[in-house]
């Protein structure tokens, strides 16, 4: 009789366990170490892009809000760091600074140079912080940003644009996201209809800064040049001459290049007059600024920009009348030089002036308004 055969029971040791695993076939043993090794080093090459990226946004974001703020908004902080330097160099920290806020309007029409105090060691020094495109909430925030940058001015002259005295749209729509600094965002969020879609859009700007500055960064590192004329930014700053004035672009233009502008203001500004009103957001930025220079000590001036008798045809008696209630309810001086010139032709557009309507703007409001004012110490 047979004997059975022997039961052959598990080795327990980990080591016998190993050296007795099933074989692959000849030569997966190399493949799976090479494809284990690449996979990983693809894993962690992924993983160093993405920290380097993530590097480079935070960095730049950094970047712009501190040392370079002049990258997402060229306008103003160009400005403000001229502002700065003019006070370093010259060391008249002794003589009243006066700062107007504006429009391109102002931008273009306000040459402090022409005012007649730059020879008086004792007078004030004025200038021009305007910026295109800028209404009463972009004023607050620019003079925000002024005060944030430690120059904060004696006297504060801010322009009124009257027929925006009426318009009510959505702040969110005028204000173009990228240009806003991290420390603008509770400046603007309270006057928004929709705070979220602004957030919305900023967090995306500033996710890839990189694409959505390109033009500015460009421009700011030496490509503008290269670039088609019509994309370039560089001439915000290279084209602004002493005290923050941008004159007009061309000394003289065509009438017909003239009445086409004039066309395209009307169009832009005879609707804010049907029904005119005086809008709750636009007096509520003012009156906001008014405020915040009650608590810092600054006499504040309203002043409105010389408009050419067309324009000033647009205007209705209803309208014109409301206007100048409402300066008389802002409760300080007002300086309204809007029939100041009666030539066309010292008007672009019939609102923004010539360099020669600036310079006759300039020499009578520095005469008949700013210094007077200053010498009554802003009263």
């Amino acid at each position: 009789m047979r004997r059975p055969p022997p039961v052959m029971t598990p080795p327990t040791h980990p080591l016998v366990r190993w050296f007795l695993r099933p074989q692959p076939p000849a030569g997966e043993w190399r493949l799976r170490g090479v494809g284990s090794r690449a996979r990983g080093r693809a894993k962690r090459a992924v993983l160093a892009g993405v920290a380097v990226v993530a590097v480079l946004v935070l960095g730049m974001n950094v970047v712009l809000d501190t040392a370079r703020p002049e990258w997402h908004d060229p306008e103003i902080w160009h400005r403000i760091k001229q502002l700065r330097g003019e006070t370093a160099a010259t060391g008249s920290h002794a003589r009243p600074l006066v700062v107007a806020l504006g429009s391109s309007r102002s931008q273009m029409g306000f040459n402090p140079a022409r005012m007649g105090f730059d020879d008086d060691p004792a007078g004030p020094r004025i200038y021009n912080l305007s910026q295109a495109g800028c209404g009463p909430v972009h004023e607050v925030v620019n003079l925000k940003r002024l005060l944030d940058a430690g120059a904060t001015p004696d006297y504060l002259l801010v322009e009124i644009l009257p027929p925006v005295l009426a318009g009510n749209g959505p702040v969110e729509k005028v204000f173009a996201p990228e240009k806003l600094g991290a420390a603008d965002l509770p400046r603007v969020l309270p006057y928004c209809e929709h705070p979220r879609d602004l957030l919305a859009a900023w967090l995306a700007a500033r996710v890839n800064p990189w694409y959505s500055l390109r033009i500015s960064l460009m421009s700011h590192w030496g490509a503008g040049s290269t670039m088609p004329w019509q994309w370039r930014t560089d001439f915000l700053w290279k084209q602004m001459k002493e005290h923050g004035w941008m004159p007009y672009f061309f000394t003289e233009i065509p009438p017909g290049q003239r009445k086409e502008g004039i066309d395209k203001a009307s169009g832009q500004y005879v609707p804010y007059f049907a029904d005119f009103r005086i809008a709750p957001l636009p007096d509520r930025a003012y009156r906001d600024l008014l405020a915040l220079c009650r608590a810092r000590g600054i006499p504040v001036a309203f002043y409105v920009m010389p408009e050419s008798p067309t324009f000033r045809g647009w205007y209705p008696p209803a309208a014109r009348e409301r206007i100048r209630s409402y300066y008389r309810e802002l409760g300080v001086p007002v300086f309204d030089a809007s029939d100041w010139i009666g030539d066309e032709t010292m008007f672009a557009d019939g609102h923004h002036l010539m360099r020669h309507g600036a310079t006759a703007f300039s020499e009578r409001f520095g005469r008949e308004c700013v210094g007077p004012w200053i010498r009554n110490g802003g009263r």
